[in-house]
């Protein structure tokens, strides 16, 4: 990857498919499942076993070997409070609905379950460096070789996460089993919270893609973060994706949190208008073209 051509999202192409008002889901038709070429050997054994009769009598069972679909492991980080990863991670899961990509929630902010509270179906995992504890955090690696998983990480955590990863060798692990980990850094536009992100690449950017999430909700000028030294230096030294995140209207966001809904249910509610809807409507949009832009969910 051309370390001067980061992916970025400041120029959104038309997004070409229309919000409805009351369903953002699309209907996805399945494609039809692959006809065998013509000549190629079947086998009618249910439990993908052949069975070979040996010469002395007894019967060998071979089983062939499965095929496991690659998923990811997708982590919403940021480690201060108030950076925006619940409310990121919100837009995530309706986009992930939107595409009808599907994707096993976990909720690892314990204290708030902001997604929890919101979202059906969330598994709850923490992370602790409480050896006795460790393996509360296992559970999103076991969840990973079904389907693809996005975890919401509470604030002042980094640690506990890092060393999760690299104690039990997740990313060599990883690739053994077809699971790869992708971090999505949301960034206040602070230097603190950038540092914070720089750190995470120092750590774990040779190993795992990372994503800087620019939360335009929080900061509209960001060219005092790209002149940066330190962040001109890691963009020299990591491939690293480059995403921003639109900005929220704070009274439409004030309704959805008192009345825990998420946006398609904002979209439905009586207590929204139709301008205030349109807001919502017009936000997905934005927000969804910048996912697409990265390329990384499919």
């Amino acid at each position: 990857m051309d370390k001067n051509k980061l992916l970025t999202n400041e120029k959104i192409e038309d997004w070409d498919k229309e919000i409805d008002g009351s369903e953002i889901n699309e209907e996805i038709t399945e494609p039809p499942i692959n006809e065998i070429s013509k000549g190629e050997t079947t086998h009618s054994n249910n439990n993908n076993e052949e069975q070979q009769t040996s010469t002395n009598g007894f019967v060998r069972v071979e089983k062939e070997n499965s095929f496991k679909q690659p998923t990811i492991i997708h982590i919403i980080d940021g480690e201060k409070g108030g950076c925006g990863k619940s409310f990121f991670c919100r837009t995530f899961i309706e986009y992930c609905n939107y595409i009808a990509y599907d994707v096993a929630i976990v909720d690892a902010d314990t204290s708030n379950k902001d997604i929890a509270k919101i979202y059906p179906s969330v598994e709850v995992a923490f992370f602790s460096d409480d050896e006795k504890l460790a393996s509360e955090a296992d559970k999103i690696f076991d969840l990973a070789f079904e389907k693809s998983v996005l975890v919401n990480l509470p604030a002042q955590v980094y640690s506990n996460v890092t060393n999760w990863i690299r104690r039990n060798d997740l990313v060599n692990l990883g690739k053994d089993n077809s699971i790869k980990f992708i971090k999505w850094f949301v960034c206040t536009g602070g230097v603190d919270s950038v540092n914070f992100f720089l750190e995470s690449l120092n750590d774990l950017g040779d190993d795992i893609i990372h994503v800087f999430v620019r939360n335009q909700g929080l900061c509209d000028d960001w060219q005092y973060i790209d002149e940066m030294p330190s962040f001109q230096s890691a963009i020299s030294n990591y491939n690293f994706v480059i995403m921003d995140f639109p900005k929220f209207p704070f009274w439409e966001r004030n309704v959805i949190d008192r009345l825990e809904i998420n946006f398609t249910e904002a979209l439905a509610h009586p207590e929204l208008k139709v301008v205030p809807k349109q807001r919502v409507k017009n936000f997905l949009r934005v927000a969804y073209a910048s996912f697409a832009a990265t390329e990384l969910i499919q």
